[in-house]
């Protein structure tokens, strides 16, 4: 009866400590341990557990990795990563970060879901998936952008793309100022000329008279200073010109 239960030890560990593998995963070889404790040595360090099975389950592509049982659950980070497909951002888009531990075990995992985030510059928000969302800019503006987990921090510079289209592109705002003066405020493009002309009457043919031309500033910005006449109706246009 001794020797039947010790042969049949003998075939179980044999059983599971094989490497079993198919075409999609490889299973590394699961073992029985005694103990559950932690020790050490000048030379070694050991970690046992028992009562279930340990190892690590790979598949790819896309990898994955499944830690089974208390030893699956042992490992220590190496370095913690943000990355992303590119480190340019058009305004007012949004884009995928990666942030990821790699462990001693030569496996990495994926940390976006438990990261703290935090940026600067024109960057709207990070959402927990880290999803990062531009903001509008006037030109190419950088931001950073960093993610921190369990004391390892990492920081990704991006740059926000200006696409050339302004918030309130080609559109004339107004607004009547003391002493009947009208200020008409416009976003065009940077460095181009734009004329203002007025006329009092939308009547075909219509009159359009020039007032002034102003090239637009940095941000594509034109303010133009106009006197409105108040005995009767009053239109301007702006447009750009050579």
């Amino acid at each position: 009866m001794k020797t039947a239960l010790l042969l049949f030890l003998a075939f179980a560990v044999n059983t599971i400590a094989a490497v079993q593998s198919s075409t999609n995963y490889t299973v590394l070889a699961d073992v029985f341990d005694a103990g559950g404790l932690h020790s050490t040595s000048a030379s070694y360090s050991n970690d046992g557990s028992v009562g279930g099975f340990g190892g690590l389950v790979t598949a790819s592509p896309p990898q994955e990795t499944a830690r089974v049982g208390y030893i699956g659950q042992l490992y220590e980070v190496t370095a913690f990563t943000l990355s992303a497909a590119s480190t340019n951002l058009n305004e007012a888009t949004s884009m995928p970060l990666y942030a990821a531990q790699f462990l001693d075990d030569g496996t990495v995992s994926p940390a976006n879901s438990f990261a703290q985030w935090s940026f600067s510059g024109p960057i709207v928000g990070v959402n927990a998936a880290g999803i990062v969302t531009a903001a509008d800019v006037y030109q190419n503006t950088p931001a950073v952008v960093s993610a921190s987990l369990e004391g390892w921090s990492a920081s990704l510079n991006l740059m926000v793309i200006f696409t050339g289209i302004l918030p309130g592109y080609n559109q004339i705002t107004c607004q009547l100022l003391s002493g009947g003066n009208m200020r008409l405020s416009f976003v065009g493009n940077v460095g181009v000329n734009y004329a203002l002309d007025r006329t009092f009457n939308l009547s075909p043919p219509v009159n359009w008279v020039p007032q002034i031309t102003n090239p637009a500033g940095v941000n594509g910005l034109l303010i133009f200073t106009n006197l409105a006449n108040p005995t009767t109706n009053n239109f301007w246009r702006i447009r750009s010109v050579p």
